[in-house]
């Protein structure tokens, strides 16, 4: 085996355990955005377009990436909530 192949196979090995750490710190982060966006969501774009005294109208969609979020499904929640709220003229508060 030459030097290069044997020192890339060392660098890898030696990367490994660093992978599971780095996805979790991910996930973590991924879940607060999403906890972030479900609250901006369900405060301002929940409601009705006739005001907040208007009965809600239900937004199946919504509701959905609301409920991914809560059960730890951000990869789904995500996109449809950052839609909902750009549509609904909201920036977007950073990601991190």
């Amino acid at each position: 085996m030459s030097k290069a192949l044997t020192l890339v196979i060392a660098c890898l090995t030696a990367a490994l355990p660093l992978a599971p750490g780095a996805q979790a710190a991910d996930r973590a982060a991924d879940l607060r955005y999403c906890a972030q966006l479900s609250e901006l969501y369900v405060r301002y774009v929940g409601r009705s377009e006739a005001g907040p005294n208007a009965p809600v109208k239900p937004d199946v969609n919504g509701g959905v990436a609301l409920a991914k979020c809560h059960e730890g499904d951000a990869a789904t929640a995500i996109p449809i909530l950052e839609r909902k709220l750009v549509n609904a003229g909201f920036t977007l508060p950073p990601r991190g």
